[in-house]
């Protein structure tokens, strides 16, 4: 689902991108901003289009934020963050973990709230927060996350709204439009406060897609065979923390118009003429969606390609080449995916350019498993011939889709309707943890006076055995 924004155009991106350029030139900052940062402004898209969209096209906001959040980055160490600068104990109790995704194909980024307490580091656990966000982008290109709230036995000793209010602001103020959704899962009804103080913490436009759910409705957002078992799915899946296999990159910072590849000295493919597609024997590695044709919305010229490991055991690393390197920007162009992972290929047309409508447009999909963790994929592709036959190869046609969804126009009609006022998120958050040990005060004492009415009634309705025979004596004394 994620947040209904407004399109952005190539030139609005490309706007944004000078501009940030041209400050970086004329005004850098004291502490250079990092060099991934960097490369991602300067040679993707996928980044400056989300503050964009989070902004509604506003240049200026849009400008300031990306700034900000780089200046952030740096200062915090987002890009070089691991495991072995992380609590180990909060890392591997798993309260905090990625594993399975929505129905829409974006991670779940579980926080199991039972197991948290009020005691716990909250910068530290923020820290845990931001390796997982940071570890998902670099494995599955700057893909969207969805927030699962696990609150299935949390009570007041484990809800920390503390807690989740830096969760929100972490991702409000440095990853925008990164969220497809937040689903809080089995919120027991003294909770049902938090609802609202969560809503006051979100963006307006990030509301829609807060989702109170349970077991009934929950495969509406997971499909079953990817829910926990202990959310009623098929999934039996124990966490366990596995470190991150980085890969060495040596690919240097170049300037928004440099040559699209420059470290493949194969920059182009050729296909052949007679335009077959899957000629090469297929060796069960990827799954490729969509198979054979590759539409570009004709709105904004973008595409995206999903691969996924059909491998069982290890590794597949795969490299994309095209017909038309002149035309097209492809983020990433080669990586690695996990056994039954999934990695979103973001293939943008170039402003300039436009897709050939005589099929001359195609694309160039190699797959080989992952000879050893510890090679650098640039160079293991370089020396590696495509005809080689352990490489698997999955061709496809690029098409433009002229279709204009109606869908889409109303999505930009909501995402203008009348917004929640979220500046008294902090006053409500006290109110609500107020309100809880209220409510929770109320119920002791009805409860105490329910059992004293109880044993009042007990009471008259089987008279003590002592003031039988004193009632008796005084009567028979009267006569």
């Amino acid at each position: 689902m994620g947040i209904k924004v407004k399109e952005t155009t190539p030139e609005q991106i490309q706007e944004l991108r000078d501009r940030f350029n041209s400050k970086y030139e004329s005004s850098p900052p004291s502490v250079p901003f990092h060099a991934i940062d960097i490369d991602r402004i300067r040679n993707d898209h996928v980044w400056l289009q989300r503050f964009l969209e989070m902004h509604d096209l506003d240049m200026d906001a849009s400008f300031t934020k990306l700034w900000e959040t780089c200046a952030w980055r740096q200062s915090y160490g987002a890009n070089d963050l691991d495991e072995s600068q992380l609590n180990q104990e909060y890392l591997k109790e798993g309260s905090v973990f990625v594993h399975s995704s929505d129905v829409d194909g974006k991670p779940l980024l579980v926080f199991r709230v039972s197991l948290h307490n009020k005691a716990k580091n909250l910068d530290e656990l923020i820290r845990i927060v931001v390796y997982w966000v940071e570890r998902t982008q670099r494995e599955q290109h700057m893909t969207q996350l969805t927030i699962f709230f696990d609150m299935a036995g949390t009570g007041l000793a484990t809800m920390d709204l503390d807690f989740v209010k830096r969760i929100v602001e972490t991702f409000k103020l440095y990853y925008p439009n990164c969220l497809n959704y937040i689903l809080v899962y089995e919120l027991a009804w003294i909770l049902n406060a938090a609802f609202k103080v969560i809503k006051a913490l979100l963006p307006p436009k990030a509301v829609e897609i807060l989702k109170m759910i349970s077991k009934k409705d929950i495969n509406q957002y997971i499909a079953k065979d990817k829910c926990l078992a202990s959310w009623g799915g098929g999934d039996n899946y124990q966490f366990s923390f596995v470190p991150e296999a980085r890969q060495a990159t040596s690919k240097p910072v170049v300037a928004a118009n440099a040559g699209e590849d420059e470290q493949f000295g194969d920059r182009k493919v050729i296909f052949n003429p007679r335009g077959v597609l899957h000629c090469v024997p297929l060796l069960g590695m990827l799954q490729v969606n969509p198979k054979e044709f590759l539409s570009f919305n004709s709105k904004n010229a973008e595409a995206t390609l999903n691969l996924k490991s059909i491998s069982k055991s290890r590794p597949i690393t795969y490299k994309i080449q095209t017909t038309s390197p002149e035309k097209f920007r492809v983020r990433p162009r080669c990586g690695v995916i996990q056994p039954n992972q999934t990695a979103a290929i973001n293939i943008w047309l170039k402003p300039e350019h436009q897709v050939s409508c005589d099929n001359k447009d195609k694309f160039l999909v190699m797959a080989m498993e992952m000879p050893n963790p510890s090679c650098d994929v640039t160079d293991m592709w370089r020396n590696k011939s495509p005809n080689a036959m352990d490489v698997e190869q999955h061709r496809l046609i690029c098409s433009q889709d002229e279709r204009n969804s109606k869908s889409d126009s109303d999505c930009q009609g909501k995402a203008n309707k009348p917004k929640a006022d979220c500046n008294k998120s902090s006053s409500q958050l006290a109110f609500t943890q107020n309100l809880q040990y209220v409510t929770l005060a109320l119920m002791v004492l009805l409860f105490a006076g329910f059992s004293f009415l109880m044993y009042q009634q007990l009471g008259h309705a089987h008279p003590g055995a002592g003031n039988c025979p004193k009632a008796t004596a005084y009567s028979c004394k009267n006569k």
